[in-house]
């Protein structure tokens, strides 16, 4: 066998080191005022609003029906009447500026379009919304471009200051500053204020950076009773999870073993709460998924370790517990770090090109593998290790014996003669002779029982 790694020497380095993360981590969340809790957890309203320069304002005179859309940066304009419908395109490869975009569709017969911001600005970075498609008449509506400018830009703290007249209420930046866009949720313990939070928060932030500049990018109400509910259940869920683990690895194996692998995956979750709460990521339904994934991940490495150990406590039972345990880890680290490497590059390649939700389940999952993988090494390994190591003291205690921690062995006294020395205890063996006639005489009997059995056949048959 190759050199076994003692990855056992530095078991309670490694132990504080975890302790000391999840300490800070811990202590991090609550100088951040708790976890960010999403809309899915937290009764309310939850919108992204992108603060955005009007760029041109449309409106449209005639019996046919207009529609204006944006996609992609494209302008389109579906036109509907009595001959059927017909659809113009503006690119910005062809209407560079607001300008040019406004002189294209003033072309379409009824339709105004004035310019109301900076001419110049490039008709590409006209933003979407949730208000789009427009049905044109002759109330105006709006069109607005993306902010650019890397100099002056509206700040979160400007923005928590327009809405705070809400009262509770948290505010995040999304993407680039330089954008304007932001996320914020507004309690409502109470329920059923959905339109009347809508309504308030479009006047204060059109009230303090201008009329018509708020894009409504995304809008969630969860009500208390759904919020609380859910929040029950996956707290539930998680729990049944451990216990359904911890049975299934006591069956399997032994409760040691359990109790190692619960402790382990223990730490994975704490770990998790003390990094999201750290990081200030929103804790969703998606997390809690995250999370689950986790645990069944890291269990799997863990079970491959315990398998190894079972494996060579049967081969190796002249090695102390200890060293088996090193040697187990060292025979299944290549097959951990293999399948640990290509899962990381499967879920990064998810974290640099995923947005949104998708980005923040795979970063819960590149720290969870990470995790995972050191857990099963230097947590559940370790757990197991004392806990063997107290069962024998306990056992060494009773019996009025001596236990050694080094070679994880229990010591009885030497007779006279050979004051000072120890040596290991074994259960009573026959010596080779005894075993042979013990073989021989039962050989003997089961021979004279068949030979028995053949004269009876034999005799009745006569």
């Amino acid at each position: 066998m190759k050199q076994i790694v003692k990855f056992s020497k530095v078991r309670f380095y490694a132990i504080a080191l975890t302790v000391l993360l999840i300490v800070s981590g811990l202590i991090t969340t609550v100088l951040h005022d708790g976890f960010n809790f999403g809309i899915d957890f937290q009764a309310g309203l939850s919108q992204r609003i992108q603060i955005a320069p009007v760029a041109l304002s449309l409106t449209y005179e005639g019996a046919d029906s207009v529609v204006v859309n944006v996609s992609a940066g494209v302008v389109r304009v579906e036109l509907r009447d009595q001959d059927g419908m017909q659809t113009l395109s503006f690119p910005p490869a062809e209407y560079a500026t607001v300008r040019d975009l406004a002189q294209g569709l003033e072309r379409i017969s009824g339709v105004k379009a004035d310019v109301v911001g900076n001419p110049q600005a490039a008709s590409a970075d006209i933003v979407t919304g949730l208000g789009l498609p427009y049905v044109l008449s002759e109330e105006p509506v709006y069109l607005n471009t993306a902010h650019t400018d890397a100099q002056n830009y509206i700040e979160i703290q400007q923005f928590r200051e327009a809405v705070e007249q809400l009262g509770s209420v948290q505010v995040q930046v999304v993407g680039n500053p330089v954008q304007q866009e932001f996320l914020l949720r507004v309690q409502d313990e109470e329920g059923g204020r959905k339109d009347v939070l809508e309504a308030q928060i479009t006047t204060l932030v059109e009230g303090a950076f201008g009329e018509h500049t708020v894009v409504l990018k995304q809008s969630d109400y969860v009500g208390p009773r759904f919020s609380e509910a859910l929040a029950r259940q996956s707290i539930f869920l998680t729990v049944v999870a451990l216990l359904l683990i911890l049975l299934y690895v006591w069956f399997r194996f032994k409760l040691g073993f359990a109790v190692a692998s619960i402790s382990a995956l223990a730490h994975d979750i704490l770990f998790m709460i003390a990094f999201i709460g750290a990081f200030q990521i929103e804790i969703n339904t998606a997390t809690i998924a995250a999370v689950l994934t986790i645990i069944g991940y890291s269990l799997n490495d863990t079970i491959v370790v315990f398998d190894r150990i079972r494996e060579n406590t049967e081969i190796m039972k002249e090695r102390s517990f200890r060293t088996i345990i090193d040697a187990s880890i060292t025979q299944s680290l290549s097959r951990t770090l293999i399948t640990s490497l290509t899962t990381l590059i499967a879920v990064t390649a998810l974290f640099i090109f995923g947005t949104g939700l998708i980005r923040d389940f795979s970063l819960n999952l590149i720290v969870g593998v990470v995790v995972g993988t050191y857990s099963s090494i230097f947590v559940a390994s370790p757990v197991l290790l004392e806990w063997v190591q107290h069962k024998k003291k306990r056992l060494a205690k009773r019996l009025g014996k001596k236990y050694d921690p080094a070679r994880g062995e229990i010591l009885e006294t030497a007779p006279a003669g050979n004051s000072g020395a120890s040596r290991r205890i074994e259960a009573p063996q026959e010596t080779a002779k005894q075993q042979q006639q013990t073989r021989k005489e039962v050989k003997i009997e089961q021979v004279d029982r068949k030979l028995k059995g053949k004269r009876q056949k034999s005799k009745k048959k006569k």
